[in-house]
């Protein structure tokens, strides 16, 4: 009978032997063992509990806080970044501001001086409308282009009659015409058409082409206006010219 109890109560050992290495697992079972042998070795050994939680409160805050301060770190880069891209649309908003203003000036300008002037007035000349500028001295082109710009050509005068009505208005001692030989040297033809000029009514001996004189102008010689060459650059008055002022 002692043989058989004896035989259960070993077998009830090695059965909770079991379930406590199942249950505690090969780390905490070997923490356990080196407590034991620690506490063998020194009688009034304690377990510094509470330096352990102080510890692993310490290690967890520190975890947290890296943690915490990565994404901070973003974001403020992120800010700045945003702060930079705010800056640059501030600088391009200043250049814009000062073109703007630049533009206004010259446009103040510009009206002013129409306003001073007033609206260029063609007159009813003969058959056709015509507007004299005294006002500027330009080059040829120039001229050419100003008329454009009021929905004119610079004046052709391809008849007599034109060209005494006309000069009875100038007061200037040189105006431009339309008429030029700047394509083909001696063939002087209208800017306006194109063609070749079916009047031309010249001072005596031009044109001679004098150092490359190639856009004629109405000069007044001895109180009388007739064509002479010139070179394209001088600065000269204009007459422009309408056929009707619709």
């Amino acid at each position: 009978m002692k043989i058989i109890f004896v035989g259960f109560f070993v077998t009830f050992l090695a059965v909770q032997e079991c379930r406590s290495q199942l249950l505690l697992g090969p780390n905490l079972r070997e923490r356990l063992e080196r407590m034991h042998q620690l506490m063998d070795n020194e009688d009034n050994y304690q377990v510094p509990s509470d330096e352990v939680e102080v510890q692993l409160i310490s290690e967890s805050k520190e975890d947290s806080a890296e943690d915490s301060e990565k994404p901070l770190a973003e974001k403020i880069e992120e800010l700045n970044q945003k702060v930079d891209n705010l800056k640059d649309k501030f600088f391009k908003y200043d250049q814009m501001t000062d073109k703007l203003e630049e533009n206004y000036e010259e446009l103040r300008k510009t009206v002013a001086e129409i306003r001073a002037r007033g609206v260029p007035k063609f007159e009813k000349i003969g058959s056709k409308y015509y507007y004299i500028d005294d006002l500027d001295a330009v080059n040829w082109f120039d001229a050419a282009h100003r008329c454009r710009a009021m929905g004119a050509n610079l004046a052709g005068l391809q008849s007599q009659a034109d060209l005494s009505a006309v000069s009875e208005k100038l007061t200037h001692e040189h105006y431009w015409l339309d008429i030029n030989d700047l394509a083909e040297e001696g063939v002087f033809k209208l800017l306006s058409t194109g063609k070749e000029s079916t009047y031309l009514n010249w001072h005596y001996p031009e044109p001679n082409n004098k150092n490359i004189e190639n856009c004629v102008e109405l000069l007044k010689l001895d109180s009388l206006y007739a064509m002479n060459d010139n070179h394209c650059e001088y600065k000269s008055s204009f007459i422009c010219e309408k056929d009707t002022l619709e």
